[in-house]
């Protein structure tokens, strides 16, 4: 198989930035993206995954994968909403340290200014040991080892070696979460919050977000491989959700069973506490297609 994007699986980082642009210039994108990554890569300890929408894959002379898609909206008013916000190339960067990272990611900024707009701008961080700022931990049931790449990479076809990727910044609107007491906070999660333990069978409502988004398919599991990072500040705070799958519908499943379009009538109650502002979805491809993309 191809190889994936290093960054992608280094795991560990302390600092992250998350860029996303709308193209202005595709005649002159290659060029663009080129220097770019040349100079964040110039920023010692910074890791960099790039990923396209479709039709800049395309103009890049990539063939997208056969499932890449424009993200659509999920759910409708009055219920909470996904909302699309599709956009045309994420820069995802993250380090050990939060200086480096944004020097990495200014040079990004530069390098893109002729050609794109920057239509998000965002740093992140960890926040204590690896909590969403609900003070849950994230990513608990995350694939480990050789897993990871089993859940997030392509494994044939047009993009093997890459993955499809899901962005959506998330706003909390904390009072109200932290207004609940912490036994009503796990039932919302499906989780402990002191140590991140799965609630079992009745302790287990069947609208928490593990109830929701833990699902099989022909007794296959919908696996992802989330790399999502909090950011904020007093005022406007919450997660930038970054996943990676071997197939798109992995990500459609869980977003339609959260949203409460599944045909169950439920829906996850984390929807109550947390709104999704953006959403896109992207492929990220292998090392060598991204540089034969970028010749």
């Amino acid at each position: 198989m191809a190889t994936a994007q290093i960054g992608i699986f280094s795991e560990g980082s302390a600092a992250h930035y998350a860029l996303e642009f709308s193209v202005a210039n595709s005649d002159a994108l290659a060029a663009a993206l080129r220097q770019a990554r040349i100079d964040a890569a110039a920023v010692s300890g910074t890791q960099i995954v790039t990923a396209f929408s479709g039709p800049a894959w395309q103009s890049l002379g990539g063939t997208p994968p056969e499932g890449l898609r424009p993200f659509e909206q999920i759910g409708a008013a009055p219920g909470p909403v996904a909302p699309t916000t599709q956009r045309d190339v994420l820069f995802w960067l993250h380090g050990a340290a939060h200086d480096d990272v944004f020097d990495a990611a200014l040079a990004v900024g530069r390098a893109m200014a002729p050609v794109a707009t920057p239509a998000l701008d965002l740093r992140g961080f960890v926040y204590h040991d690896s909590r969403d700022l609900t003070g849950f931990i994230d990513g608990s049931a995350n694939p480990k080892g050789d897993a990871r790449q089993e859940a997030a990479l392509i494994t044939e076809g047009a993009g093997a070696g890459g993955a499809y990727v899901l962005s959506q910044q998330w706003i909390h609107d904390l009072d109200s979460f932290n207004a609940l007491d912490v036994s009503e906070q796990e039932g919302v999660i499906g989780r402990t919050k002191a140590d991140s333990i799965e609630l079992e069978g009745d302790a287990m409502p069947a609208d928490s977000h593990v109830s929701r988004t833990d699902v099989k398919i022909d007794g296959v599991a919908m696996k992802i491989y989330r790399r999502s990072f909090p950011y904020g500040t007093v005022g406007a705070k919450g997660l930038y959700f970054l996943s990676f799958a071997r197939d798109i519908a992995r990500f459609e499943v869980q977003l339609q069973r959260m949203y409460g379009v599944s045909g169950d009538g439920l829906r996850d109650r984390v929807t109550e506490f947390s709104a999704a502002v953006t959403g896109s979805y992207w492929f990220a491809p292998s090392e060598e297609d991204l540089a034969t993309a970028l010749e």
